[in-house]
């Protein structure tokens, strides 16, 4: 049939033919997916999309799947109460114990700001030259005015007698804070001998105190104690709240008496309460008020009075809490309140992080008021009884 055709001729005509049917078969299709709706394009896109789909995320499903199987099942929705109750309880603590937070560590700033600053004097000159330099030193590290002036009144003893140097500084520095420290009563909280002792805890808002009877409450705890402790800040409205759930985490009980708006009503009901059912300690929270409210703060001195009717030598600690970025600030109202309610003793909280530690030495030197807790952080077990020596010491380091 192909005979006198030639040999190029006849790819032309096959090439052709084949061409021919490529069309009819393209508009076959074409027409195909019209009829059903679809895009020729947009299915073409989507069979790539597959494609990949199915190479790609096989191996992601089967990680998820494995990850679902892994975790644990969880409630759909957890209160407040929930997560308080899911706290371990103080008393039955896991056997591995978290690493105590490193003092040094926590006060490195007020290191910086007094020692640190100190030694940079010291570089190039002998001590004499900067004995002026190193009073505006501790003036801005507030230590308070009097407390400058003792220390140095004892650098310039020292500087008289012999040829001052770096350490003879420090030491002189060192001895004298321990000094400051040493004439205060003792720190250790003070405990009734008979019948339950009596904590009134104060201070202005946003020093701490919620959350210092929070860890203070759970260290009673860990020793076996039974704790009460009243909701006596009833002019806040969130008060009760944060207080309930510091108690909760400790396990210990809360006195917060439906619609009672008088916080020495509340702490007379508390005290009896802590009398007759036999608890070790009954802490007594207080609204944060500014130590130039006087109206408020006579309301602290009536709940005061009120406690000694129940218990006649309560409260047996008056403490406040100070936050020690405050710095000069903290003196000012520890002297405010010191002055209406005889304060025993100071918590100071937010020493980790900040500059101005300092002010404990011019607390305990200016208001002789010891220094019985330090918050050093922010987990439960943060609040560290204060001891001057590891202070001293770690404020003069490095």
């Amino acid at each position: 049939m192909f005979q006198g055709v030639s040999e190029d001729s006849m790819i032309l005509v096959f090439a052709g033919v084949g061409v021919v049917f490529t069309i009819i078969f393209i508009c076959l299709w074409y027409f195909l997916l019209r009829n059903k709706g679809e895009n020729p394009r947009d299915a073409l896109a989507k069979k790539q999309a597959e494609q990949i789909t199915q190479t790609q995320e096989k191996p992601l499903a089967e990680k998820l799947k494995e990850a679902a199987k892994a975790e644990p099942e969880t409630a759909p929705e957890a209160t407040l109460q929930g997560k308080a109750e899911a706290v371990q309880p103080v008393a039955q603590a896991p056997a591995v114990e978290e690493k105590e937070v490193d003092l040094k560590k926590a006060l490195r700033a007020t290191e910086e700001n007094i020692f640190g600053r100190i030694k940079n004097l010291f570089k190039a000159n002998e001590a004499s030259s900067h004995l002026e330099d190193i009073e505006e030193v501790l003036y801005t590290s507030d230590l308070g005015p009097e407390t400058v002036q003792r220390l140095m009144g004892a650098l310039e003893d020292m500087n008289r007698k012999e040829k001052a140097d770096l350490g003879k500084v420090r030491d002189t520095l060192k001895t004298e804070m321990e000094g400051v420290f040493s004439n205060l009563p003792s720190n250790d909280l003070q405990f009734s001998k008979d019948g339950p002792t009596v904590l009134m805890v104060v201070g202005v808002n946003g020093a701490g105190k919620t959350t210092s009877i929070g860890k203070l409450s759970a260290q009673f705890a860990s020793q076996g104690k039974r704790v009460l402790v009243a909701a006596g800040d009833t002019f806040r409205a969130a008060a009760g709240g944060q207080l309930k759930v510091w108690t909760e985490r400790a396990q210990v009980e809360i006195f917060s008496p439906d619609g009672v708006k008088d916080p020495s009503a509340v702490a007379f009901d508390a005290v009896s309460k802590a009398k007759g059912q036999n608890y070790d300690i009954v802490i007594i929270d207080t609204a944060g008020r500014l130590h130039t409210q006087e109206n408020l703060m006579e309301e602290l001195k009536k709940m005061k009075r009120v406690m000694t009717k129940v218990i006649p030598d309560a409260p047996h600690e008056v403490i406040i809490v100070l936050d020690a970025n405050s710095g000069q600030n903290a003196l000012i109202q520890a002297k405010e309140y010191h002055k209406a309610l005889t304060l025993t003793g100071a918590i100071l909280t937010k020493m980790d992080g900040t500059a101005k530690g300092g002010v404990a030495v011019g607390l305990a030197n200016e208001l002789q008021i010891p220094i019985k807790f330090i918050g050093v952080g922010e987990r439960i077990q943060d609040l560290r009884h204060f001891s001057p020596h590891e202070f001293v010491e770690s404020i003069f380091a490095n």
